[in-house]
């Protein structure tokens, strides 16, 4: 395992798990579930960095290497220039720019934190991660001693003590998630146990967003699984919808599948979370499905 400065105050997980997932794919009803067990580690996005700005991704960002020039257009509208603000990640000014004592983050802090804040009494630690920061993750573990040289495959491994299973979390109806990321990051609300009262007040519909959010999610699956094939791993799968159908039986599932122990009298505790999807997110289904359809039928 990676070293993590010699901090005595960490404690080393006995077992460990890796959440692999795409934004508002129902990853966070997932690691509140497996927290609220008690026993399965609080896992979370810890490694929510940029190897060039030691930041999360910004709105803006979510929109690089588009080909539409509807989305080149979205860029450019007043109406959504205070929503996707800066860019903050590859095309924005270089941090050292700005500050020439700037560094890159201290991934074994990151590491330390992960180890601390993720870890529960039994010494299981979650942690979770999205495909945009997986690339991210891996080429700053590759700049610690020992780590170098390693295949991706080799470094979650090597950096998450302890390693028992990747958990592919995923969902079904991409558009409904390509809904839920736009209005997301519109009102930077992430973790809303309801978006209800928001009730559309300044939300716009955009076409060319969900659209390429989409098309976004759809290639961050593929390569999810596309790494689990090239890897030689089987994950525990969670798809958003089965969990919803059948929260208790899908977590018992994935204690088991993690090699959580479960204890005698063990209840699965309701979810705290509502659902988020509201009557603007339905209607702004049928927009997308309508235009889509019109689009496929005018290329044929």
């Amino acid at each position: 395992m990676l070293e993590t400065n010699g901090r005595k105050d960490l404690v080393r997980p006995v077992a460990s798990y890796l959440i692999c997932a795409t934004p508002r794919s129902g990853s966070t009803l997932l690691c509140a579930a497996l927290e609220g067990t008690g026993i399965a580690g609080r896992p979370a996005e810890h490694f929510e960095v940029l190897l060039e700005t030691g930041r999360p991704r910004q709105p803006r960002d979510y929109f690089q290497r588009s080909n539409d020039p509807e989305v080149w257009a979205l860029l450019d509208d007043p109406e959504f220039r205070d929503v996707l603000g800066e860019y903050g990640g590859r095309y924005s000014a270089h941090p050292a720019s700005r500050d020439p004592a700037w560094r890159p983050p201290d991934f074994e802090a990151l590491v330390g934190d992960a180890v601390r804040e993720g870890t529960t009494e039994n010494g299981v630690l979650g942690t979770k991660i999205m495909w945009a920061y997986f690339r991210d993750f891996v080429r700053l573990a590759r700049r610690t001693r020992g780590i170098e040289a390693m295949r991706p495959c080799e470094v979650p491994g090597a950096v998450l003590p302890n390693l028992r299973r990747f958990v592919w979390n995923r969902r079904r109806d991409t558009t409904r998630q390509a809904v839920s990321l736009w209005k997301a990051l519109q009102t930077q609300q992430w973790r809303r146990d309801s978006d209800e009262e928001l009730g559309g007040r300044g939300l716009r519909f955009s076409f060319a967003a969900v659209n390429h959010l989409k098309l976004r999610i759809d290639e961050h699956n593929a390569a999810w699984q596309d790494f689990f094939d090239g890897c030689g791993v089987e994950p525990l799968k969670v798809v958003y919808e089965e969990l919803v159908e059948d929260y208790e039986g899908t977590l018992l599932r994935l204690l088991d599948g993690i090699g959580v122990p479960v204890p005698e009298n063990f209840a699965v505790e309701k979810p705290r979370m509502k659902r988020q999807a509201d009557e603007l997110s339905e209607e702004w289904v049928r927009f997308y499905d309508e235009r889509a359809a019109a689009r496929t039928a005018g290329k044929g």
